[in-house]
């Protein structure tokens, strides 16, 4: 399967939540509105257009910088992985855009922001049948 990468800004709807797993793996997971607006010739004037919410998942260290910078109401910069989440009964399906984040940031066009650089100790490495069972006990 193709990857289809995203670039999307928006408003952090949500106190970002941070998750901790056994073998010390953090997954931070928030949400994201974000909207278009365009310029509405009859009326003269800017109209939003429909909302969309994206839960977006950081993982390890980008999971705790973001848990650390991030809170409700700021403007954020989301780059990754789109992944489209289906739930509930047949006949009742539900679609749910998620990302997984390669990169979070402030939107500085609303705002100005300082960069600090944390000090961490070496983490290890992680096997894929741990991040696939870490990627399902973090699904909402």
């Amino acid at each position: 399967m193709n990857d289809i990468y995203i670039t999307l800004t928006g408003n952090v709807a949500a106190e970002p939540r941070q998750y901790n797993f056994d073998d010390g793996t953090k997954v931070t997971s928030l949400k994201v509105f974000t909207s278009h607006r365009y310029f509405d010739k009859k009326t003269g004037q800017w109209t939003d257009g429909e909302r969309v919410c994206f839960t977006v998942r950081c993982w390890r260290a980008l999971g705790e910088n973001v848990a650390t910078s991030v809170r409700a109401g700021h403007p954020v910069v989301v780059s990754g992985k789109l992944r489209i989440r289906e739930f509930g009964a047949e006949g009742d399906r539900r679609f749910v855009p998620e990302i997984e984040a390669s990169a979070v940031g402030h939107d500085l066009r609303w705002g100005t922001g300082a960069f600090t650089k944390p000090e961490r100790g070496g983490v290890g490495t992680i096997s894929k049948e741990m991040r696939d069972r870490l990627d399902e006990e973090t699904s909402d």
